[in-house]
């Protein structure tokens, strides 16, 4: 028996008396039956489940009868098949099944490969049969588009070398405008400040080719100079003009106010006040196109003004500085 071991009732205090071995016991003085605390009741051995403390689990051999370790070997033997059998199996089914969705992605994709490979087949051959060269007509280019040329016409509705000073033209002589006939030329020369001069002769011309000779002498590089088609009293006409800074336009005024239809630069250094320019603006219909030196440059398409006269137009530039100092030579128009 253990040894005696005492404490207080928690009901009255007194000492109560126990062996260890009682889970309960009553006290003395008040008669109150107490619960042993636990850590004064004696602990029951453990059960062995493995080899003592110090001992090899090899050369241990547990004291168990023979049927029992055959009981044991037995549903050892059962709980291990089991155990192979609950791991392998899932493995097994997972391969089958593996096994199964990929040889039905691998008819599905061969069935589609099949069938891209025979769509894409017309189109390879097509491919082979194609020129190798792409025809010029399909590569991009800078190059400008094209200007079709109206047909030149043939009958001469003015022409003036500009020897005769009454053949028409203004003759003006002023601090902002010199206009005069000088020595077979026609001499035009604009000392105003944003000024300009439209001169023009006849007012029921429709379609015209209207082409001259320009010489600029003097003056700021940006006068424009050029002919006027359809020129009315109201400021309406149509103009085909450049500079010797190497721009050129096509020009439609309305009262006098002049806006772009089509524009162009050249290289300055194509044009110079020690050479000729020839200008040639055409209006046949709406259709207006403007040549210098014989090549086509612009074209521009407009119908509000179907009639006026022709004549030639000597401006200051965008500067608006004077000083423009022209002479033209050698003035044709013609219609159908």
């Amino acid at each position: 028996m253990s040894d005696a071991k005492s404490f207080q009732c928690p009901n009255c205090g007194s000492s109560v008396q126990t062996d260890g071995a009682q889970k309960e016991v009553k006290c003395d003085y008040c008669g109150t039956t107490v619960i042993v605390p636990e850590e004064l009741r004696d602990r029951p051995a453990p059960a062995l489940t493995s080899a003592p403390m110090g001992m090899n689990f090899e050369g241990y051999t547990p004291a168990v009868s023979d049927e029992v370790a055959k009981s044991i070997g037995t549903a050892a033997k059962v709980t291990v098949g089991v155990t192979a059998v609950s791991v392998i199996l899932p493995i097994i089914l997972t391969c089958v099944i593996l096994a199964f969705v990929g040889g039905v992605l691998f008819l599905v994709f061969s069935n589609v490969n099949k069938s891209i490979t025979s769509a894409i087949a017309p189109i390879s051959s097509l491919q082979t049969e194609a020129p190798t060269s792409v025809p010029d007509t399909a590569v991009p280019t800078d190059s400008p588009t094209p200007i079709n040329t109206p047909t030149p016409y043939t009958k001469v509705l003015l022409k003036d070398n500009f020897s005769n000073p009454s053949s028409g033209w203004n003759k003006t002589q002023s601090s902002d405008y010199t206009l005069e006939y000088k020595k077979g030329k026609y001499h035009a020369l604009i000392n105003k400040q944003n000024g300009g001069q439209v001169l023009w002769i006849g007012s029921k011309y429709t379609d015209m080719s209207i082409e001259v000779d320009v010489q600029q002498t003097a003056g700021p590089t940006d006068g424009e100079i050029g002919v006027a088609c359809r020129p009315n009293d109201s400021g309406g006409f149509y103009a085909f003009e450049f500079n010797q800074d190497g721009q050129y336009g096509i020009y439609k005024s309305t009262n006098w106010t002049s806006t772009a239809l089509a524009e162009g630069t050249l290289d300055p250094n194509t044009i110079s006040t020690a050479s000729i320019t020839h200008i040639e603006g055409i209006c046949e219909g709406s259709n207006l196109t403007l040549l210098l030196n014989g090549q086509a440059l612009l074209q521009a398409q407009d119908s509000d003004y179907t009639q006026g006269g022709l004549g030639l137009i000597v401006t200051t530039g965008n500067s608006g500085n004077p000083g423009v100092d022209v002479l033209f030579s050698n003035f044709l128009a013609k219609g159908p």
